[in-house]
């Protein structure tokens, strides 16, 4: 037991953060999960449970600092630390407030800064150590009503890069994934949608939600599973030399070709036009919906 490594993992009540809290736990490493919100932690628990496997769940907020304090000094040495915590709020720029912006870049940019940096020290002075940071493939390209976290994993991402280097005389790897869009609850259950999404006053209205029945009717759909990240993931884990960073996805396959190829604009007027089309049809459906309330009355 001695002998295990030992990985704290963020953001393990749902997702890539429990489906990577199990595989961890599988593969024998000595697996510290947490999750900011106590009262999820039955899902996390019964999967445990069903792969007869055990991890210690533990509550870390990103955003709490004396918290992080806390976990990083309880369960000194660790040995891997995985950043995987994260929030999404949809919804155009516009009608996104500054508060929801900031939470976004507080949970997914300065909170993984602020656990790297508790941790890192221990790294140091054992002079080995591996961070994985979870990024996405919109913090390389760039997502339409997302530009909040589309940002702060850009900002992520380049964090990683830039500490990577840092780090390397101590023999510390730092490793950057980027998915494409997955099946986790971020789009789904745990989904958020910006304060004045459905401000009729916005001019942005329409067009949010067109954006959320596209992600609905064809993104959500299309997603990929989840437990490719975690494969990758544990992948990285185990590999004496990885990269610096992994990206991963259909989707993200699709889109860095184009971008490659120099086709970024097709790509727009692509999106641009799936847009319009799920904006009217929503539309059409709304109106419908009104026109049948009307009837009845």
């Amino acid at each position: 037991m001695e002998n295990k490594k030992r990985v704290l993992i963020t953001g393990c009540s749902s997702g890539f953060g429990l489906y990577t809290a199990i595989e961890a736990a599988k593969a024998g490493f000595d697996t510290i999960a947490t999750m900011r919100n106590p009262k999820k932690t039955a899902a996390l628990e019964n999967a445990l449970k069903s792969a007869n496997v055990t991890a210690t769940i533990d509550i870390l907020d990103v955003t709490d600092p004396e918290n992080i304090k806390k976990i990083a000094e309880k369960y000194a040495p660790i040995d891997i630390l995985i950043n995987n915590a994260g929030i999404l709020i949809t919804g155009s720029f516009l009608d996104l407030s500054m508060e929801e912006s900031r939470l976004i870049f507080e949970t997914n940019y300065f909170g993984p800064v602020a656990l790297t940096r508790a941790v890192a020290g221990q790294m140091i002075e054992r002079k080995q150590g591996l961070i994985i940071n979870v990024a996405s493939l919109a913090g390389l390209v760039g997502h339409m009503f997302n530009a909040a976290y589309s940002s702060s994993k850009h900002a992520l991402v380049g964090f990683s890069r830039s500490i990577h280097t840092e780090l390397k005389p101590f023999n510390i790897d730092v490793v950057c994934v980027e998915p494409g869009y997955h099946k986790t609850e971020i789009i789904g259950l745990n989904a958020n949608v910006a304060e004045n999404f459905y401000n009729p006053d916005s001019a942005m209205a329409d067009y949010n939600r067109g954006f959320l029945r596209l992600m609905l009717k064809e993104i959500v759909p299309r997603a990929g599973a989840p437990e490719g990240v975690t494969k990758l993931i544990l992948k990285i884990m185990q590999t004496k030399n990885p990269k610096t960073h992994y990206t991963i996805g259909k989707d993200a396959a699709l889109i860095l070709t184009a971008k490659k190829l120099g086709l970024q604009k097709l790509l727009e007027k692509t999106a641009l036009k799936k847009l319009l089309t799920a904006t009217r049809r929503e539309k059409r459906r709304q109106e419908a919906r009104k026109q049948k309330r009307k009837n009845k009355q």
